[in-house]
């Protein structure tokens, strides 16, 4: 009886939008809550259903017990580099996915059949070395007699990690996000040189909606020691992003390469590579820094090193402690949470490392931390475990610094100004990296910032590295709203997002917790606060088309080619990955139904490149009215009668005559300048 598979596929019909709102819930941190990215979700071209198709699989089922190709490695003594063949059910084929180190010419096949294996009618010596992979892409299988199918061969051009593991390989783990796995591991180059090739400490899971919703799981890796890895530094932490989501496996990179354009102080540095582990090849992966206080990360004073030198134990022994609220799980304002440490350096102004956390993530996501008195929910990343006076400090720092940024004047009560605790450029530069990708978390969460000791550093909050970006540049529609009744959509290119931002805890249209009580918050972020100030847009604008725009620019030259250039990088790869876990061919292949998913690798990069172009021209369109004076030709800061004169020169083409500052005359706003434009001015000048 032939086989038949029941494939679940999402359809997207037309007429219907649907917008699941928030469920508030209480969430504990002995039990995993995930969060339900639904609860956000704005279909767009309707409601997302799930239809059932019958397709016959004629050779699901084939006289071959195992099939593998080993020798993929051949410059590398190691029993790592196998891979077996895998079988596709949207296909009903078998392939094989080569590393870029395999020479097909020598490669060993091993199987076990019941009668002999034939390739294009070429029989094979299971455990020879053969050079007939050399010959094609796609053979034809029989055994004996039988017809068995097709075989495709794939190979990939990046490097490339073998992992061998334990306690059931990454199966179990991905079935159970708790299990943690260990091992070996081989990491290999373009150029087939060895980055590592050693034990695994530990391997576990990543993410939270990016685990929820993938099929293809992403991990964290931790080594036994510090090792430069593909030339990032050396550090034993270190992250394997699946990209599963982002069908274009380019907006984590692509965001990672515009920090470093716009000169953000710490970047998290990735590189891909194809993963296989115990013989299963599991696709295309981004090898990312993990964001930590370390000397090749945010190289800041580890103060939780320097603590754990005055203590007899290890700091996570200690008691753990709540003020303000009922348990360390609860999300309260004004609370917080802190290990029962005994001894504390005597400078205790830092390092720390800090996260924006979702309220109901708090609980269970962070060990220490506090919450402010306007109910941004804060993680204290670094140090993990702080003491009591440790947390009691920065919770005091960032509580004057939100005093002043929510004053009317940017003045809190001890008479210091907002400036004086954080470094405005880098915030806006942070703020810059989420409004231009439209990040759906933005100040929601994985949003980071840190501060030095005050005797090392500036004293003052610092905000990087950017973190966790595949659902961002419309790859997720959603909205936002705030208390003030703005509302941001993640799907427009021509609207403001990040700086609608609520503070999440906010509970709106009377919303209350499951304990009944209701706490609405302020319900505007602190860079939302900030916004509201012309100043403040005005330095946007500035950091905007100095450090944001050029880069920007370069990705859409002659049509998306800079952006191309870096897809072309791992396009094999690419092509690797979809042919094992079919992430092309649509809205409909896509989790959430995202529009910006193509029907090829290269089509859905196209989609984020056609959307940064939108997006660029419309803040372009924004924020050219903040960096100069509205007909300041002569850019001396002033409209007066001299810019009309000098204006008036410039179009009757006098020599020398140079405009320092041409957009400011173009007050028919349509890129030229003309007569129109100076008879705009002199009504202007009369008018004022």
């Amino acid at each position: 009886m032939k086989n038949k598979l029941k494939l679940k596929i999402f359809g997207i019909f037309s007429g219907l939008t649907i917008i699941f709102t928030h469920t508030i819930v209480h969430v504990y941190a002995g039990d995993y809550q995930p969060y339900d990215r639904m609860q956000d979700l704005i279909m767009l071209d309707g409601e997302k259903q799930e239809l059932s198709v019958e397709k016959e699989l004629k050779y699901q089922e084939v006289p071959v017990k195992s099939f593998t190709i080993s020798n993929l490695s051949p410059d590398i003594t190691t029993n790592f580099d196998y891979t077996d063949w895998w079988y596709s059910e949207w296909e009903d084929c078998r392939y094989v996915f080569l590393p870029v180190t395999a020479d097909r010419s020598n490669l060993i096949i091993t199987y076990s059949a019941d009668e002999t294996l034939y390739l294009n009618g070429q029989a094979i010596k299971s455990g020879e070395m053969t050079s007939m992979l050399v010959d094609a892409d796609t053979f034809q299988i029989t055994v004996g007699d039988k017809d068995c199918g097709t075989l495709k061969i794939m190979q990939s051009n990046i490097g490339c990690i073998y992992l061998s593991t334990s306690h059931g390989g990454l199966n179990t783990l991905d079935n159970n996000r708790s299990v943690i796995i260990t091992g070996k591991a081989l990491m290999l180059n373009a150029d087939g040189g060895t980055e590592y090739n050693g034990n695994i400490e530990k391997l576990t899971a990543h993410g939270n909606s990016s685990w929820d919703y993938s099929k293809k799981k992403p991990y964290n890796l931790k080594l036994p020691q510090k090792e430069n890895l593909y030339g990032m530094g050396k550090a034993k932490k270190w992250a394997l992003l699946a990209n599963y989501l982002d069908h274009s496996m380019m907006r984590n990179k692509l965001t990672e390469e515009m920090c470093k354009a716009a000169g953000m102080e710490y970047v998290m540095d990735s590189a891909f590579v194809d993963l296989y582990a115990d013989g299963s090849y599991r696709g295309t992966y981004q090898l990312y820094e993990r964001v930590q206080i370390q000397k090749n990360r945010i190289n800041i004073r580890d103060l939780e090193e320097v603590t754990e030198k005055l203590n007899s134990r290890d700091l996570n022994e200690y008691t753990q402690w709540v003020f303000g609220a009922d348990s360390a799980n609860e999300y309260k304002e004004n609370s917080y949470k802190y290990y029962d440490i005994p001894n504390n350096p005597e400078d205790i102004t830092g390092g720390y490392l800090l996260q924006f956390q979702q309220w109901n993530r708090y609980g269970y996501k962070c060990k220490s931390g506090f919450v402010t008195s306007r109910g941004q929910a804060i993680g204290i990343d670094g140090p993990e475990y702080a003491s009591k006076a440790q947390v009691e400090y920065i919770r005091s720092f960032v509580q004057d610094m939100e005093d002043a940024i929510y004053s009317d004047n940017g003045y809190n009560a001890k008479g210091k100004h907002y400036s004086d605790y954080l470094d405005e450029e880098s915030l806006i530069i942070a703020y810059l990296v989420q409004e231009i990708s439209e990040n759906i978390d933005a100040t929601y969460s994985s949003f980071y910032l840190w501060k030095d000791s005050d005797f090392t550093g500036d004293g003052k909050m610092h905000f990087s590295p950017a973190w966790d970006f595949d659902l961002a540049y419309n790859n997720f529609p959603t909205l936002r709203v705030n208390s003030d009744g703005n509302i941001g959509y993640s799907y427009k290119p021509d609207n403001l997002f990040a700086a609608y931002f609520p503070i999440h805890g906010y509970e709106d249209g009377g919303q209350t917790s499951s304990s009944g009580s209701g706490r609405p918050t302020v319900g505007i972020s602190w860079i939302g606060q900030l916004y509201k100030q012309d100043n403040f847009k005005k330095r946007v604008a500035e950091i905007y088309f100095e450090r944001f725009e050029p880069y920007l620019s370069s990705l859409n030259d002659n049509d998306n080619l800079n952006l191309f250039k870096m897809a072309e990088n791992i396009r094999p790869s690419a092509e690797m990955n979809n042919a094992r876990w079919h992430t092309y061919g649509g809205a409909s292949y896509s989790v959430f139904g995202s529009a910006t998913s193509g029907t090829s690798f290269m089509e859905s990069v196209n989609k984020v490149g056609d959307y940064i172009h939108h997006r660029a021209d419309w803040l372009n369109d924004l924020w050219k009215p903040y960096t100069y004076v509205k007909g300041d030709v002569n850019g001396d800061g002033e409209f007066n009668v001299s810019d009309v004169a000098l204006l008036q020169k410039w179009l009757l083409a006098v020599p020398d005559i140079p405009l320092s500052q041409w957009r400011a005359a173009d007050l028919c706003k349509d890129d030229r300048l003309d007569v129109f434009d100076l008879c705009l001015m002199k009504r202007e000048l009369l008018y004022q």
